[in-house]
């Protein structure tokens, strides 16, 4: 595992999001509640706990189902319908009224 580390926090409000990364690991991501200083206090911890799941799966397995954008149609046989209507009278015209 590369010695290099990349730790991003994003704040709003009292939360943040703190992601940890490594050139060839995913990242791993955590949820913590409180101001700036406190976050930073456990960064460290979010680290450690980084490079544990590292240690027995730096990668997420690759997904080996289709996308549904990588799926074949459907295949459909067409069919013309064709309706019989009766024969309908042409509409009458509206008698006048004055």
């Amino acid at each position: 595992m590369s010695d290099e580390l990349k730790v991003v926090v994003s704040l709003k409000g009292d939360r943040a999001l703190v992601g940890v990364k490594s050139p060839d690991c995913d990242p791993v991501f955590f949820s913590s509640q409180g101001t700036l200083k406190a976050v930073l206090k456990a960064v460290p911890g979010f680290v450690e706990e980084a490079k544990t799941r590292w240690e027995t799966s730096k990668l997420n397995p690759r997904c080996e189902t289709p996308l549904p954008s990588q799926e074949k149609p459907a295949t459909t046989t067409s069919r013309v319908a064709t309706v019989s209507r009766p024969k309908t009278a042409a509409p009458k015209t509206q008698p006048s009224m004055f």
